[in-house]
This record gives C-alpha cells, sequence and structure tokens, in this order.
C-alpha cells in the first residue's frame, strides 16, 4: 500500500509539472498577444495624430486653393489630395494607406470639408487574426468673415512709361483684383479703392467738394494751411488747392486716370487700371493721402453709399492699404524740385507720416517698390526704398520687385494675405 502510495505521489508531481509547463505556454502566448496588441495601439495612435495633422494641412490648402478665385472646383479637390498625399508619404506597416478621399467645397460660404478613411496593418495583433484596422479622419476650414477695405496708391508718372512698366502694373492689379474679387462672390464684403498718382492727384467729380471751387480737370494738390498727413476732411482752411492757387506751378499736371472709392465692382476696377497711361512726376505723398482718405472713416461725409468706409476696429473689417512706386518721390505742389531738394524731403516725410498714421489705426499697411534698382544713383536708390521700408513699418509688409512677374507675386502675395483662414472642426 504505502509502495503505491509513493508511486501514485511521484506520478501526480509530475502531472502538476507538466501543468505548469502548458499553463506557462498559453499565458506566454497571452502575453506576447497582449504585447503584440499593445504595441499596434501604440502605432495605430501615433498614426492617427500624423493623419489627422495631414488632413487639417489638406484643408487648409485646399482653402487657399480656393482664395485663387481661378481654380475650378476639379483643381481644388486635386490640391488637397496632392497635399494630403505628399504629407502621408511613407512605406511599411506603421504607414496608414488612404481610402475613401473626398473633398466637399462650398462656395457660398467659402468652406471646405474633408472626409477619409485610414487603413493601418497590424503587426504582432495579426497572431490574433487582426490584419488591418481602417478609421476615419475628418477636418474643415472656413474663411474668417471679415469684411474687407483696401486701398492701393498706384504711381502712374512719367517713369513708368518706358519697358512696359505700366503694363506689369496692370496685369499685378488684375491678379490682386481676381483674388479677392472672385466671380463666384464672397461671404463678406470685400470693396478696393484707387488712387492713381503723379503729380497731382485727379478727383475727378469730388473736385467742388474737396477744393471749394472746381478744379481744373479735377487735379488736386497740397492742402491751404493743413496738415497733410492728417486725414480730417477738407473744411474751409483746409481744402485742397487746385491750379492757380499759390504755390503751385501753372503747369502742374495730373494723371488722367482719377480716383476710385471703394468698390466691389471689379469691371470698374480693371476698366480703371488698363485706361491707366504715364505723365507727370512723383507726388507719392499725394497717392498716400488719398488712398487713406478712401478708407477713413472721417471722410464717410464726402465718399458716401456704397462707397463709404466702415469705422476703424468694428470688429467686422480689415483696412489694408498698399503704397506703390517705382521711385523717389520728389514732388510738391505740383513741381519736381529734384531728387535731392527740400520738396523730395517733404514728399517722403508726408508719405511716411501717412503710413504711420494708418498703422496707428489699425490699418495694414504694404509698400511695394518696383524696378528701384533702375534709380542710377545709389543714394537716391537707397532713399527710396528707405521711405517704403518706413511706409510699411516691418520687412514682412516690404516687396521689392525688379521683374514683371516678382510684381504680380508681390501682388498676388498682398492679396493673399488679406484673405485669411481658420480652422475649424
Amino acid at each position: 500500500m504505502a509502495a503505491f502510495d509513493n508511486l501514485s505521489l511521484s506520478r501526480f508531481r509530475r502531472d502538476e509539472r507538466g501543468s505548469v509547463a502548458i499553463m506557462f505556454g498559453l499565458s506566454a502566448v497571452a502575453i506576447t498577444m497582449l504585447a503584440g496588441f499593445a504595441l499596434d495601439y501604440s502605432r495605430i495612435n501615433h498614426e492617427r495624430a500624423r493623419v489627422h495633422a495631414s488632413v487639417d494641412a489638406a484643408a487648409l490648402a485646399a482653402g487657399k486653393a480656393m482664395l485663387d478665385g481661378r481654380l475650378t472646383d476639379a483643381q481644388v479637390r486635386e490640391a488637397a489630395l496632392t497635399y494630403m498625399e505628399q504629407n502621408m508619404s511613407g512605406t511599411g506597416p506603421g504607414f496608414g494607406k488612404l481610402q475613401d478621399f473626398s473633398v466637399e467645397l462650398d462656395r457660398s460660404t467659402n468652406g471646405v470639408k474633408i472626409k477619409a478613411n485610414v487603413e493601418v496593418q497590424m503587426t504582432l495583433a495579426r497572431i490574433a487574426g487582426l490584419e488591418k484596422v481602417v478609421f476615419p479622419v475628418s477636418a474643415s476650414t472656413l474663411f474668417e468673415q471679415n469684411d474687407i477695405e483696401l486701398s492701393l496708391a498706384l504711381d502712374v508718372t512719367g517713369s513708368m512709361a518706358p519697358a512696359g512698366k505700366l503694363d506689369s502694373l496692370k496685369d499685378a492689379s488684375k491678379d490682386l483684383f481676381d483674388i479677392l474679387l472672385p466671380d463666384s462672390g464672397t461671404p463678406n464684403k470685400v470693396r478696393i479703392a484707387l488712387a492713381p498718382y503723379s503729380s497731382g492727384i485727379n478727383v475727378g467729380d469730388y473736385d467742388t467738394t474737396v477744393a471749394g471751387e472746381t478744379a481744373s480737370l479735377g487735379c488736386a494738390f497740397e492742402r491751404e494751411n493743413g496738415d497733410d498727413a492728417s486725414e480730417a476732411a477738407p473744411v474751409s482752411g483746409t481744402y485742397f488747392k487746385v491750379r492757380g492757387d499759390a504755390g503751385i506751378a501753372a503747369g502742374a499736371r495730373c494723371p488722367g486716370a482719377r480716383i476710385v472709392p471703394l468698390t466691389d465692382d471689379k469691371s470698374l476696377l480693371e476698366r480703371e487700371v488698363n485706361s491707366y497711361t504715364a505723365s507727370g512726376s512723383t507726388a507719392g505723398h499725394l497717392g498716400a493721402m488719398w488712398a487713406s482718405y478712401m478708407i477713413s472713416p472721417e471722410w464717410k461725409s464726402i465718399f458716401t453709399g456704397d462707397n463709404a468706409p466702415a469705422d476703424y476696429r468694428d470688429g467686422k473689417t480689415l483696412k489694408a492699404f498698399v503704397l506703390m512706386t517705382d521711385g523717389l518721390f520728389n514732388t510738391i505742389g505740383g513741381r519736381n524740385g529734384g531728387d535731392n531738394s527740400p520738396d523730395a524731403t517733404k514728399s517722403q516725410r508726408i508719405a511716411v507720416d501717412v503710413c504711420s498714421r494708418l498703422r496707428a489705426d489699425n490699418v495694414i499697411v504694404f509698400a511695394v517698390g518696383f524696378k528701384l534698382d533702375e534709380i542710377a544713383n545709389h543714394g537716391n536708390r537707397a532713399r527710396a526704398e528707405q521711405t517704403l521700408r518706413d511706409c510699411a513699418g516691418s520687412s514682412s509688409n516690404f516687396f521689392v520687385a525688379n521683374e514683371r512677374e516678382e510684381l504680380r507675386a508681390a501682388f498676388q502675395s498682398i492679396a493673399v494675405q488679406l484673405n485669411k483662414l481658420r480652422l475649424t472642426n
């Protein structure tokens, strides 16, 4: 009996060791599977974060493409897909595979919505029969619903005539109009004003209102006994001088191109710019002054109705100003006093003072120098550039364009900056 008991106990112990081995083996498999699931779960989370960043970027890219105003829906969708694929580039089991990519466009609100599914192949989790995981991603963009008021002070002086310089300005202006005023329309109010300048400024039908008398061919110059950098609307004593007034050259010339107050009529803007001809010298301060007036709430009594500017800091209007020239400001009272004259210094100072006032009123100020490298005198070229730098107030808002395409790129960049996007999801 004792021998039997010892034998049975020995067999039981051997059986117990076998059971432990089996249990250990099963546990090891379970632990390996759990470790595999944990590793793959971590990979999925990492890939999900990367894919979400990619789809957000693709939505913004599509929004920017739609800002161009000239792209079809198919071209916008293609831009989104291209951007998504570039951001998701990579091979191997850790990278997701894009599926069911769709882009929904709403031009009435300038909105973009992107939806997609992403497939990620499993590694160790495949032991348990889980081959892949598919998860959805989405993103959307909307334009900030800011109204935009942009005023352009454009150089149409005699130096803009040669080598197609004026044609370059016309092309660049059209690009800007196309971006800010696309043919499909905008959900917010976008209006643009024009202030072409040379020796004087052609105020057109506003001559009696701003000069207190009928200016010859609408031609106006500096203020009477006034601060030319001020934005105050003219009253008796601070009206604008005209030909025949004291201090104004008898032969002072104005451009044929007239000012255009704020408007959303792209056809009108294009017709006006296409009609520009080059003549006269460079009273850049007059261009700056009048471009500032047309976006100033102080001038609501003069620019009325659909042309009336909004108040500063009204919470919904983005105001901007562009001063463009190809030369050195050197003309006061319709008289070119020379690049190194007191009149030149005064014209430059007034222009910078106007720009500084605008920036203080929260207006975004840009300055564009076109072919300044053609100014023969190095000192004068440096002064022309410094005037524009001082006007812009920051290097990011100052553009140097030495060629036609560079001028177009500068105007396009300004337009795109003004069309701000915000990401929503």
